[in-house]
């Protein structure tokens, strides 16, 4: 009996020298990299609007030329202690790192076989929505869940933005980001 007593009071010392995180990498993330997306597909609307070129389209590169320096440097300040993964941060950080790998692989595929107009888009809304409803779910955070379910709307509506309207679809982003990432990243840097 004496055993299982110094294992918990074991348990109970390092519980309070390791923070036990929900969150797999801060709470700034999630305004930063929506804020980075509303501003970038804000700008690629309005210069394709203006000039109709091409190179317009494929400003959707400083989104993670501008983010991941930041990022990384929000993680290195947020891992300055000690921290211990739960399972759920471990799902929701595996997911977002497959979204990346999907939104920057898709994005270079897409953006070279001129399917962008068509799929490229409602794809990265769907799948940030997704993911904000996955890491609202994960975290118990009604606003992000409920962003989460807008922004994969918001993704499925936009595949209807075809032909001669599909650049309607860079707002569609914009929309998504800010109820899947924006508001809901504010939200719960407040709470």
């Amino acid at each position: 009996m004496e055993e299982s007593f110094d294992a918990l009071e074991v348990i109970a010392h390092t519980r309070g020298k390791v923070d036990m995180d929900s969150v797999p990498t801060g709470k700034k993330l999630f305004p930063l990299w929506g804020w980075l997306t509303v501003i970038v597909y804000s700008l690629v609307f309005l210069l394709w609007q203006l000039l109709h070129q091409e190179w317009c389209l494929w400003l959707w590169v400083a989104i993670p030329a501008v983010g991941i320096p930041i990022m990384i440097r929000f993680i290195r300040k947020d891992h300055l202690a000690t921290h211990m993964r739960t399972r759920e941060a471990k799902l929701v950080l595996n997911y977002w790192i497959f979204a990346a790998c999907v939104f920057g692989l898709g994005g270079f595929l897409f953006g070279f076989t001129g399917l962008y107009e068509v799929v490229q888009n409602p794809l990265i809304a769907l799948l940030v929505g997704i993911g904000a409803f996955i890491t609202g779910g994960a975290l118990r955070f009604r606003p992000m869940i409920i962003g989460g379910l807008i922004g994969a709307a918001i993704g499925i509506c936009s595949f209807a933005l075809q032909g001669d309207i599909w650049i309607w679809q860079t707002l569609a982003i914009v929309a998504c980001a800010l109820a899947a990432l924006v508001i809901p990243g504010h939200l719960y840097n407040k709470s």
